[in-house]
């Protein structure tokens, strides 16, 4: 797993197999994982027929990924027979590293996917037409192999940064981002520390020849450390600091211990995931304008909760979270929201995708006691009272037609 292409390099698949005599396979990528190219496997696997119905399929491929701690990917690939193959299970895992192209992530993928599926394939009459090549790297008759030495110490960095800016006659409007993120990941012990900055502005000729401006800057650092204690519970602290105009903070620290427990355990976190956390600790913060409830500064205990849930099954996936916070010196002051999203596979071709939150807002003590003006309303250019705040997305898909034909021909990008 440490060589990208040790699927490809080290072990070779070929098959010989007519059109009507190959595995049939249903690979299902649930929302983005990069490398997952199905056309790009229908050409590479040769004794494999993909379909676009699972219910017709002989496997059942499902890829899921997760960020590795170097910034690459992880992908789990579990391999489920249908049919005369049913009751048999396979989970292969494989990576990409961070600066991985396009052509490596899928190519990773492919040596897995290949291999995985040339198990089921055994079991059929492409077994006698399925050879497998074994290329051994040099020195491979040493009974050691050394450590790898990294001079990083698992440490990864990344710097990012944007800006952009448009405009006409009589408008004006740039923007402006910077970021750097340094994480460690390993078994034991997660760290990761990110400031940031951003900078807004709008400047609006109005007819009276008078400009408006409008501009706001928001300063950072987030910082965070989680340690592993069993298969089951995890323990962490968090430090976020921060200056944002647009809700009135001068500065903002916040200081927080918590403990997470996974009713599953985190091996299976690519599957499946019931994460119930509690973090407990202290704010401080300094305003710009003085509050609606008449404070310049002041020093919150605060406490939160929340139970996150996340599935991905042949029926489809689902993520769901709860979550609530509240000031501990002032109860009445507290946020609850509830969200997550949902993938169904309804019936042959037709999928159904939702998503959402809903946040019961009642926590804005930083609220300027001067109301805004009109002007600062339509430019958003501070935080405005409200009581809720939501977002709702539905979509579906419907694909109808031959669930055979996988021919792959990219003339004229189509």
């Amino acid at each position: 797993m440490r060589r990208l292409l040790a699927p490809l390099c080290l072990l070779t698949l070929t098959a010989t197999a007519q059109p009507g005599d190959r595995l049939t396979t249903y690979v299902d990528c649930p929302g983005y994982v990069p490398g997952c190219d199905v056309d790009f496997f229908q050409t590479e696997v040769g004794f494999a027929r993909f379909v676009r119905n699972p219910t017709v399929a002989s496997v059942y491929v499902l890829i899921v990924d997760e960020d590795t701690g170097g910034g690459g990917e992880r992908y789990t690939l579990f391999f489920e027979g249908r049919g005369a193959a049913a009751g048999r299970r396979d989970t292969l895992v494989t990576s990409a590293p961070p600066a991985a192209s396009d052509d490596d992530q899928r190519r990773a993928l492919l040596g897995r996917l290949a291999l995985g599926l040339a198990g089921f394939a055994s079991q059929t009459s492409l077994a006698d037409r399925i050879s497998i090549a074994y290329d051994a790297p040099e020195g491979a008759e040493a009974a050691t192999v050394e450590p790898v030495r990294d001079p990083w110490n698992s440490w990864v960095f990344e710097i990012d940064g944007n800006a952009n800016s448009n405009g006409q006659s009589q408008s004006l409007s740039y923007n402006l981002f910077a970021g750097i993120r340094a994480s460690r990941v390993t078994d034991d012990l997660k760290v990761s520390v990110r400031p940031r900055v951003r900078y807004n502005r709008n400047e609006f000729t109005l007819n009276d020849d008078s400009t408006f401006v409008s501009d706001n800057a928001n300063f950072g650092l987030n910082a965070r450390a989680v340690a592993s204690l069993t298969d089951h519970w995890s323990a962490g602290a968090r430090v976020d600091g921060s200056r944002d105009t647009f809700s009135n903070y001068a500065l903002r620290v916040r200081a927080a211990p918590a403990v997470e427990y996974n009713l599953f355990p985190y091996a299976e976190s690519t599957r499946r995931q019931v994460r119930l956390f509690y973090e407990a600790g202290v704010e401080w913060a300094t305003y710009q304008d003085t509050t609606v409830l008449g404070r310049t500064a002041e020093v919150l205990p605060a406490h939160e909760a929340g139970v996150a849930a996340e599935f991905a099954q042949p029926w489809g996936s689902v993520d769901v979270f709860t979550r609530a916070s509240q000031y501990l010196s002032r109860p009445d002051r507290y946020n609850v929201s509830v969200g997550g999203g949902v993938e169904l596979r309804v019936f042959q071709g037709f999928n159904v995708e939702v998503d959402g939150f809903y946040e019961f807002v009642r926590d804005q003590i930083s609220l300027r006691a001067e109301q805004a003006a009109d002007g600062q309303v339509l430019t958003g250019d501070q935080e405005l009272p409200t009581g809720y705040q939501y977002f709702v997305s539905v979509g579906f898909s419907y694909t109808f037609g031959s669930i055979y034909n996988q021919v792959v021909n990219a003339r004229f990008g189509d």
